[in-house]
């Protein structure tokens, strides 16, 4: 739902911009709980998102560019980064955890990087004036590593928040990618300066390569801010510009349709499939799941054995009785380990199976292995 102030449901309001400050604010001091997502008005292909409850920040981080991001801060900081890192990754938190868990790091580290990352990313959030932002109640962190004062968090870096919000005219996020539109203009204008001609030798062969700000920074182990600084007087003078951070289009992927009567598996499944691009729809009622079914036609279903008035093996077995849903791949989720249970679920037509509890990258390696099966059977 998009945030609405005048309303305490959050009714949907698309075209309406708030300050991103005030409304962190006032959910901090109301103590609500959830996630808040804001695109840059100034780059749509940018957006931040802070997590927060219980009058606590829980962590801040970008939904986009995390190898950019977490690079250039991981080294900035000198934060232990190695090769092993894997940085193809949708979330940072998600990232920084499983880094984290493989290197058998003290969780001294990760709260120590988790804070940093926070930190820096509430700086480009508060930075924009006026936004719109959409106010997630249901959406948390498994595990809940960070839990810190708002008020702590962002007293050590208000300067930088003040001097982002002053550069936002010409370069509004280190996302952005500076370009050279008139090398002229700009030779012109480094050659009266000799500081300015200094900093343009230095990093002028990278302005060429449609590196993001944090790239950029990055190669030439220099604070974004500060460079951002200095490229200010080119930006003003037309000599560069900035392209937006234009991340890629993603894959249509499949649609996954959840059937289990627990909003905590609900929730789980959502966390674990959305940030790869699937579009998951959750049912909790099992006795209403088929019409729907039936109706949005879903490329995988995921269900539970143990439900009430229908059980997962009879309401598999239901769905195989239509031409529709015969051929959908169908994962049993469930706590249930023993050879019968496995064999009853395949008798009723069960694709996969996966004992709880997994964990969010089992579910998606199986959930990818059954599309790419679907994808052979249908050449």
């Amino acid at each position: 739902m998009t945030y609405s102030p005048n309303s305490p449901s959050g009714q949907p309001t698309e075209q309406t911009k708030f300050s991103p400050a005030k409304v962190i604010h006032k959910f901090i001091s109301e103590e609500r709980s959830g996630r808040l997502i804001m695109a840059d008005p100034n780059d749509s292909s940018i957006q931040w998102c802070v997590y927060f409850g219980g009058g606590q920040i829980h962590f801040a981080g970008s939904l986009m560019g995390v190898q950019e991001r977490l690079i250039y801060i991981l080294n900035k900081e000198s934060l232990g980064l190695n090769s092993s890192f894997n940085s193809d990754l949708s979330s940072d938190y998600q990232a920084i955890y499983q880094y984290w868990q493989s290197q058998q790091l003290p969780l001294s580290w990760v709260r120590q990087t988790l804070s940093v990352l926070t930190q820096e990313a509430l700086v480009q959030f508060l930075a924009i004036p006026q936004a719109s932002l959409k106010y997630e109640p249901t959406i948390g962190l498994d595990p809940l590593l960070l839990s810190v004062p708002f008020r702590q968090v962002i007293l050590p870096v208000r300067d930088e928040i003040t001097r982002w919000t002053q550069s936002r005219d010409v370069l509004s996020s280190p996302f952005q990618r500076p370009c050279i539109v008139d090398r002229d203009r700009c030779l012109q204008l480094v050659w009266s300066d000799s500081r300015l001609r200094e900093q343009f030798e230095n990093i002028s062969r990278f302005i060429d390569k449609n590196l993001t700000l944090y790239e950029m920074a990055y190669c030439l182990s220099k604070d974004v801010l500060e460079l951002a600084s200095s490229l200010k007087p080119l930006l003003e003078s037309g000599g560069l510009e900035v392209q937006p951070y234009h991340i890629p289009e993603p894959q249509k992927l499949p649609v996954v349709a959840c059937v289990d009567d627990s909003p905590t598996i609900q929730q789980f499944v959502r966390m674990s499939l959305e940030p790869s691009g699937y579009e998951v729809m959750s049912f909790l009622n099992p006795s209403e799941a088929i019409a729907t079914l039936l109706a949005c036609q879903p490329s995988l279903i995921l269900m539970d054995i143990e439900m009430p008035e229908i059980d997962g093996y009879e309401l598999c077995r239901r769905a195989r009785q239509f031409e529709i849903l015969r051929h959908v791949p169908i994962i049993m989720l469930t706590g249930r380990e023993g050879i019968i249970d496995r064999m009853r679920a395949r008798m009723v037509g069960c694709s996969g199976y996966l004992t709880k509890p997994f964990n969010p990258q089992d579910l998606l390696n199986l959930v990818q292995k059954q599309a790419q099966v679907q994808s052979v059977q249908a050449l």
